[in-house]
């Protein structure tokens, strides 16, 4: 297995510029969207490219984070990067960028970006991996942007305000390119309304409207009864609502549409992996998210009590997630995945003041236990917590 230094950020573009020109440009020999986001990017996007290999295209997808091997975050046709290409991939981008200290993701972006014009793909789906504006992806000029919405977090390299988290965001928006956004703080929302004023780019905005509304406007109560994907929660559908506009952008057929989404799959998200008891891993992993993850639990109406599982990155906002997962949990299982940047459970424990709390330090025991209560069993709060729980003998 590969191995990387992940823990390594570095925003800005000028490495990621050199390296790709020094490669032949790579990411203009193939059309993108791209997509940004605090939460949903990469539901987006596994729907933007079940739907264009629906529609006949040969599609690329990059991604980030991934949950067992880096091969994951680089597809073609849905099929992992081979073990060979990518260790080639590799050593052909630190080779084009010799002298400069690039980071794991700048080297994944490259290499991802130099194999999808290898094989020639016709479309490229393509996540930040944070923020936008200074993120390495954001050298590609899309068909169409997506920010999915704008919330806290990364809030250390992002700013603290919605208003700076939006800035940087809003940083993917290209002159003249269309742009999709489900976001509807008034803040955050003034901030990509006027970027996209100044860069000449038509705007639609996810709201609550029916067809004769503003043409700029486009909202979920719209979605054809056919039009759904696999994926569970309110969440989701807005952001099927996103990949369908997408798609209607570019011209694709309903039929498309509407049998890509049914064939979304998104390992992760809300996905339930036992029945008896019912047992469900979701990677919430900031307070957005924890807050889809508490909501998506009332709309399933999955009986209290429940047992929740929790491991928590060490730079997340813990307290925050705690006030909404914490409430819903009798007990509340406390544990930590392998990654070094994992928080200690006795970090979380203290920033618990009541309720049932067992704390147990590997994450596949920690599943176990869980279900033996025999009741509804919840693991989240990382998707390194996730991937753990899913694959417990890696």
């Amino acid at each position: 297995m590969l191995e990387f230094d992940t823990q390594k950020i570095n925003l800005g573009l000028i490495r990621v510029n050199q390296v790709l020109s020094a490669l032949g440009l790579p990411q203009n020999k193939f059309q993108s969207i791209h997509v940004a986001g605090t939460n949903g990017k990469g539901s987006v996007c596994a729907m933007l490219d079940s739907i264009l290999r629906e529609a006949g295209f040969k599609v690329g997808l990059y991604t980030s984070p991934h949950l067992f091997k880096f091969n994951e975050r680089i597809k073609i046709q849905d099929q992992d990067i081979s073990d060979r290409r990518l260790e080639m991939g590799i050593e052909k981008v630190k080779k084009a960028g010799e002298g400069l200290d690039l980071t794991t993701f700048e080297i994944l972006t490259c290499v991802a970006f130099d194999y999808f014009a290898e094989r020639k793909v016709d479309y490229a789906v393509v996540e930040v991996g944070m923020g936008g504006r200074l993120d390495a992806t954001n050298v590609i000029i899309p068909l169409v942007s997506v920010i999915t919405n704008i919330d806290y977090d990364h809030t250390e390299y992002l700013g603290n305000t919605l208003e700076q988290i939006a800035l940087e965001k809003a940083g993917i928006i290209k002159p003249g390119v269309p742009v999709v956004t489900a976001e509807n703080k008034p803040v955050a929302l003034r901030v990509i309304r006027e970027t996209c004023r100044l860069k000449g780019s038509r705007l639609w905005e996810l709201g609550e409207g029916e067809l004769n509304e503003p043409a700029n406007e486009f909202a979920v109560k719209n979605l054809g009864e056919n039009l759904f994907s696999p994926l569970i929660g309110p969440h989701q559908r807005l952001n099927e609502a996103l990949a369908v506009k997408v798609a209607e952008i570019l011209k694709l057929k309903e039929e498309a549409i509407e049998k890509g989404l049914k064939k979304t799959h998104w390992p992760g998200r809300f996905q339930i992996i036992a029945y008896d008891p019912l047992t469900i891993v979701d990677g919430a992993h900031n307070v957005a998210g924890a807050a889809a993850l508490a909501e998506t639990i009332r709309e399933m109406k999955i009986k209290s009590p429940l047992t929740l599982v929790l491991g928590i990155q060490c730079y997340k906002n813990i307290a925050g997630m705690l006030n909404i997962l914490g409430p819903l949990a009798d007990p509340l299982i406390i544990t930590c995945s392998s990654h070094p940047q994992a928080a200690p459970p006795a970090e979380i424990v203290m920033k618990i003041d009541k309720g049932r709390i067992i704390i147990i330090y590997s994450v596949a025991e920690a599943v176990e236990v869980a279900r033996g209560f025999d009741q509804p069993a919840i693991i989240t709060g990382s998707l390194f917590t996730v991937a753990e729980a899913l694959n417990p003998e890696p």
